[in-house]
C-alpha cells in the first residue's frame, strides 16, 4: 500500500456505503490510488507535473483531485464543456503535463493545434 494513502484506505473502510452519493462510488479509493501511483512516476522530476482536471464523472473528479493534491501537483480545474478557444487559451497559459477527463473532447483538437 502506498503510505500517504493508507489513511484514506483505512477511512474508507469505516464510511457508510452511501457517504458519496453517485454512481460508482465504490471505485473512489481504487481510482485515487491508481491516479496517485501514476503521479509518483514523475517523482524524479524537479517540478511536479501540471495537471488539467476536466473530469465530468464525480467519482473520478474527486479521486483525481485528492490524488493530485496528495502528490503536491498543481491542479487546474477545467470545464469539460469548454469550446476550442477556451482549451487553446488554457494550453497556452498552463502547458500541462497531464490531462485527466475529457478523453475525446474539444481539448484534443486544441492540444493538436497548440504547436501550429
Amino acid at each position: 500500500m502506498v503510505e500517504p494513502l493508507e489513511n484514506l484506505v483505512e477511512l474508507s473502510l469505516h464510511l457508510p456505503l452511501d457517504w458519496l452519493i453517485c454512481e460508482r462510488n465504490d471505485l473512489f479509493t481504487l481510482i485515487t490510488e491508481q491516479r496517485y501511483l501514476k503521479l509518483m512516476q514523475f517523482s524524479h522530476w524537479t517540478t511536479p507535473p501540471k495537471i488539467l482536471l476536466a473530469e465530468p464523472e464525480p467519482v473520478k473528479f474527486l479521486a483525481s483531485f485528492i490524488a493530485a493534491c496528495q502528490a503536491n501537483c498543481p491542479v487546474f480545474l477545467c470545464n469539460p464543456n469548454w469550446g476550442q478557444q477556451e482549451w487553446e487559451q488554457v494550453f497556452d497559459l498552463v502547458q500541462p503535463d497531464i490531462i485527466w477527463g475529457m478523453e475525446h473532447g474539444h481539448w484534443a483538437l486544441a492540444w493538436a493545434l497548440r504547436d501550429k
